[in-house]
């Protein structure tokens, strides 16, 4: 099982990609492979939509639908700018959609949406995640997300785990847990008939 951790933010060393990691070697305690995808390294993806002659712009792309083909779930860490998600996460999602990926990518894969804000936000991007980005992508989103709100004290509390954890932050870690733990059992359900579900979705690719 491979599970693809995407750090959202168009920002070199975010508290992102710092919580992306922090995933991937959670995951890797429970033997599950983890693919990190950190988009402050494709910024080019900013501009997929130019002319195809462009090398670095191409191979970023081809690197990352390798990435999600060859996937069995995702993670989406997003975090808040200004009551949006990041350009590059936007981009990310249409690249990843029927059209821009002549495929799915993501079909019929699960996917957990974690919100993070340095202040009190972190609910926009969940509610924006899953507002719109399946209706090309045909990913699941699962019940369960997670809104990690001063997400750089938490980050810095993470490897104490209970020993330096407020009673808030022990709430969200569980949380986190949860949704990880959810998350692999989607992909271990869903693999099986994923590529019957997907041959329904090429009947009608761009949503119902």
């Amino acid at each position: 099982m491979n599970i693809v951790i995407v750090s959202g933010s168009g920002r070199p060393n975010s508290n992102s990609v710092q919580l992306a990691n922090k995933i991937s070697e959670h995951l890797a305690r429970l033997d599950i492979e983890c693919d990190l995808v950190d988009l402050s390294e494709m910024t080019r993806l900013l501009h997929h939509y130019e002319a195809h002659d462009d090398e670095v712009l191409n191979k970023q792309k081809a690197l990352l639908l390798e990435k999600l083909y060859s996937s069995d779930g995702i993670v989406i860490v997003a975090p808040e700018w200004g009551g949006m998600l990041p350009p590059v996460l936007h981009n990310f999602l249409l690249l990843s959609a029927y059209g821009s990926a002549s495929g799915f990518p993501l079909g019929h894969k699960p996917a957990l949406a974690i919100g993070i804000s340095t202040s009190g936000g972190g609910h926009n991007p969940v509610s924006l995640l899953k507002g719109y980005s399946a209706k090309n992508s045909h990913l699941v989103w699962l019940p369960f997300h997670v809104i990690i709100n001063n997400v750089d004290e938490f980050i810095v509390s993470f490897a104490e785990k209970d020993k330096a954890l407020c009673s808030r932050q022990k709430s969200i870690l569980s949380r986190l847990e949860v949704g990880l733990d959810a998350l692999v059992i989607y992909a271990k359900q869903l693999a099986p008939i994923r590529n019957e579900l997907t041959q329904l979705s090429i009947k009608h690719p761009f949503g119902q």
